[in-house]
């Protein structure tokens, strides 16, 4: 709900609920105004035809800041390009092979950790040339949220 109401705050009008059978009960949280939609599986029929962006938004992150939502519309809408939100990587991260023994350290200068909403052209998703979730190689980045 939180992550909902945080997406409202931003704007976002067309809100849409992906939930399995196993969580269909999610339905009797969600305002009973139309304003939320629940679908056992996404499909492009499900966007609205007036839709530029499309938001994939994970739950986990419900406290996404309504300002970082804002920001990742305004740039895709801006660059007419898939937009994620980055932090940098403050952890040291090991490489490791297929027994499971580190190998190396890769430079973190270059790493992100990747947050949602991740943001879409609308004509990207409908031509099925992307998939909701996949953040494609030359994405744009933007600065994420550490909240």
């Amino acid at each position: 709900m939180h992550a909902l109401g945080q997406l409202a705050d931003a704007g976002v009008t067309n809100r849409i609920v992906v939930a399995t059978e196993s969580e269909k009960d999610i339905r009797t949280l969600l305002p009973d105004d139309g304003s939320v939609r629940v679908v056992p599986d996404f499909a492009v029929a499900d966007l609205d035809p007036d839709a530029r962006v499309v938001l994939v938004h994970d739950p986990l992150r419900v406290l996404a800041p309504a300002e970082l939502i804002r920001h990742v519309v305004a740039t895709v809408l801006a660059d007419d390009m898939p937009v994620v939100p980055v932090l940098p990587c403050s952890d040291t991260v090991k490489r490791l092979d297929a027994d499971g023994f580190v190998i190396d350290t890769p430079n973190r200068a270059g790493l992100r950790v990747v947050q949602t909403p991740i943001g879409y052209p609308a004509a990207l998703i409908r031509s099925g040339a992307l998939q909701p979730g996949e953040v494609p190689v030359g994405a744009r980045t933007v600065d994420g949220a550490p909240a």
